[in-house]
């Protein structure tokens, strides 16, 4: 009887762990698994070279199905100026370049794909391709952009420099086939339908830019490689969403606490001498390490700060949120002639930390709750999409580093943060902490750069003013971060409480603000600014009455903000008759002008990739070979479509533009939560402040898609939202 009692037991409980529970995580897995392992491997080989003797002949008036033609087969009409041979059709200059074709040619074909054999390289040309009257279905059609004929037609780009460097040493290009119809319905397509293709090409003339034509005879295209990495990525959420990975961690920590050998291990540093002392050390050692290549030192720092955060993860999250101005510029040497990026450094780091937090504190500390908050989900959730898209972007290697730095970084850094506040021992000491490291590496960096524009050391000299970076790429990238840090200072200068932090909020605001005017970042300026002084004048009336400050205290601190906003105003005046300023409205040519062709192409681009985009860091690619319009060709090299939807869109794909919207929604709300019930309402005011204002700037320029962006926009979501049980879900 007992032994029939448990086997039952042992039936009932592998139902339920294995089916009910492992079920579907498994069949999903395995599904993921198989998919990848018949798909893995398989690349698109290039179509057979073709036999003289069975192209060169005039058999008929069209090519047949399975035929791959060289150019000077007799069944291609040219137009004049052509110079034809077997290796290719090379076009003549035209007497006016820009305004018409560099040659023109015809042929007719039956059969289903049409494909053409193209030299691409580092030179500027593009063709269009209709069939039968009709743009091409494999190529974009952008609105708007128009052959010769004034007809819709595909288009195609030459422009392709990262293949130049293998291409021939007399051209520096690369033959490429490219599909470029497919008839519809190709099933029951009547065999014998015999299409005409038109094919115009501009410029190109010496590149031999047409070299091959084939009618059904690539070979069938390898099926994608993302299914099965969807289904892995949803085989690990429905783990985790089951909250069995959280069960056992628990028990594995259990398992492998360890006694905690020294005294300065149990006691969080606390008091601000810690504090200092920990940053100060360690920035002063990695500063010396970096200059003078002293890889030991950089060591030597980093263990110093391990040591001080493993009582107190936020110091070291708080380090690295100090340091991110310095991402671009300030990598951080590990071994001889090796260094590694600050981020990659503090997300990695700061995982060990807070691991070896989490063992020598489990037996000294409540388990907490044991929830993951919404915004989290998410957040992981455009992380394992991302993976996704990724597996089906033409340029694996970029899209795959873009994940790793940009979404798998920000997710991590996501789960830190949470730990650090969820955790603390003091979670509204923490989280001041790490604003005020954030605050204070903006002050910094904005003081570098009011440095360069005192010395003219690393200026940069456009459309008649003198525009300060700092440590960044360009102006307009210090501009997108100190704009956030710049409404969050001016929040706290204007409502906090406390007159001495007060003060040193408005000295920090005073020298990123001039920085931040001395970028001359057009976005930021016209955008972000005016967008942080209407959000901080509306909440600033909210949180003053709601403290019950009199009117006239109420008004004495909106008119400080009301003057400093006029005194901006008045420091842009002498610059107001600059070129920079003069064209801002001019949409006919110039900066505005090129940017509206390029929301053209990005929509386009959209469209044409509508459920997993273009994939993460390959919009360059896509745009300057494929998207990018003949008005717009000499800003080829732009690497996003400088807005906050066509962003997410063209980089993820629609799922991505909602997993993006409600990321955003869900801290925005989460923040004006915190501010109507009154608890820290100046940095609720501040934070708001900055997010609007970062995504109003980002109808016009990169908003998210920038690893020191991505991670400030965690910042100011997550720590409040680890507060906020209302946004989680009980695992």
């Amino acid at each position: 009887m007992m032994q029939k009692t448990f086997i039952l037991i042992k039936r009932m409980l592998i139902k339920r762990i294995f089916i009910k529970q492992w079920g579907l995580p498994l069949s999903l897995g395995l599904i993921g698994l198989l998919w990848l392992g018949s798909t893995w491997g398989q690349s698109e080989i290039e179509p057979f070279q073709p036999q003289p003797t069975s192209v060169a002949t005039r058999v008929s008036d069209t090519l047949s199905s399975g035929t791959v033609a060289t150019m000077n087969s007799p069944i291609f009409d040219f137009g004049p100026g052509w110079a034809v041979s077997k290796d290719g059709a090379d076009p003549s200059e035209p007497a006016d370049p820009w305004g018409e074709p560099a040659g023109v040619f015809t042929f007719e074909y039956v059969g289903t794909e049409l494909a053409l054999e193209v030299a691409v390289g580092d030179y500027w040309g593009y063709l269009f391709v209709t069939v039968d009257d009709q743009p091409a279905n494999l190529l974009p059609t952008i609105a708007g952009n128009r052959n010769s004929q004034n007809q819709p037609a595909a288009y195609k780009t030459f422009y392709e420099p990262e293949k130049a460097i293998d291409g021939r040493a007399d051209t520096k290009t690369v033959s490429r086939w490219i599909r470029v119809h497919r008839a519809r319905n190709s099933a029951t397509t009547i065999p014998a339908t015999v299409h005409h293709a038109r094919v115009e090409v501009w410029r190109g003339w010496g590149q031999t830019p047409i070299r091959g034509v084939a009618v059904d005879a690539l070979p069938a295209e390898p099926p994608p490689l993302w299914p099965g990495i969807l289904a892995l990525v949803l085989a690990i959420a429905s783990i985790v969403w089951q909250g069995s990975d959280i069960v056992l961690l628990y028990r594995l920590r259990a398992t492998l606490s360890v006694p905690i050998p020294f005294q300065f291990l149990r006691t969080p540093p606390n008091s601000t001498s810690a504090l200092v002392f920990s940053l100060a050390s360690f920035f002063t050692l990695l500063y010396i390490a970096t200059a003078f290549h002293l890889w030991w030192l950089s060591l030597i720092g980093l263990a110093l700060l391990t040591v001080a955060a493993l009582s107190r993860p936020a110091l070291w999250i708080a380090a690295l949120l100090f340091g991110l101005p310095f991402y671009y510029s300030v990598p951080v040497p590990i071994l001889p002639n090796r260094a590694i990026s600050l981020i990659d450094i503090g997300v990695l780091g700061g995982l060990v930390v807070c691991l070896g937090n989490w063992l020598l504190r489990s037996g000294q500390r409540k388990a907490g709750e044991r929830n993951i908050a919404l915004i989290l989900w998410v957040l992981w959730a455009i992380a394992g999409w991302a993976l996704v898209s990724t597996f089906a972007a033409d340029h694996f290697a970029v899209a795959l580093r873009e994940w790793r730095v940009l979404f798998l970084n920000a997710a991590l850094f996501a789960l830190l943060l949470r730990y650090a506040i969820k955790g603390s021992e003091d979670p509204e000491r923490d989280l001041w902490l790490l604003i005020g490291a954030w605050l204070a590496g903006g002050t910094v960096v904005a003081l570098i750069g009011l440095g360069q524009y005192v010395s003219g050391i690393g200026i940069t000299q456009a459309e008649g003013v003198r525009r300060i970076q700092a440590l960044y790429d360009s102006p307009n990238n210090l501009a997108l971060y100190l704009e956030r840090t710049l409404a969050v200072s001016m929040a706290l200068a204007l409502f906090l409480h406390n007159g001495r932090w007060r003060w040193l909020a408005a000295g920090m605001a005073l020298f990123q603000g001039v920085a931040l005017l001395l970028t001359f970042s057009k976005g930021a300026i016209f955008l972000a600014l005016p967008t942080v002084f209407v959000l901080l004048w509306i909440g600033g009336l909210f949180i003053l009455k709601k403290r019950g400050e009199s009117p006239k205290q109420s008004r004495r601190v909106l008119w400080w903000l009301a003057a400093v906003a006029l005194v901006g105003l008045l420091a842009l005046m002498p610059f107001v008759g600059t070129e920079r300023f003069q064209r801002l409205l001019d949409f006919s040519q110039g900066t505005g002008y090129l940017r509206i062709q390029l929301w053209r192409s990005a929509w386009q681009m959209a469209l044409d990739h509508p459920l997993l985009g273009v994939g993460p860091d390959n919009f360059l690619y896509t745009f300057r070979s494929g998207y990018i319009l003949p008005t717009a060709w000499q800003e080829p090299n732009l690497n996003h479509p400088h807005n906050f939807f066509l962003d997410w869109w063209t980089r993820l794909g629609l799922p991505g533009l909602v997993l993006g919207v409600t990321f955003f929604a869900l801290g925005l709300r989460t923040i004006w939560r915190e501010i109507w019930r009154g608890e820290n309402a100046a940095l609720g005011v501040g934070l708001l402040a900055a997010s609007v204002a970062a995504l109003a700037h980002g109808l016009i320029d990169v908003s998210y898609a920038l690893p020191d962006l991505l991670l400030v926009w965690v910042l100011i979501f997550v720590p409040i939202t680890a507060q906020s049980p209302r946004y989680s879900r009980q695992a």
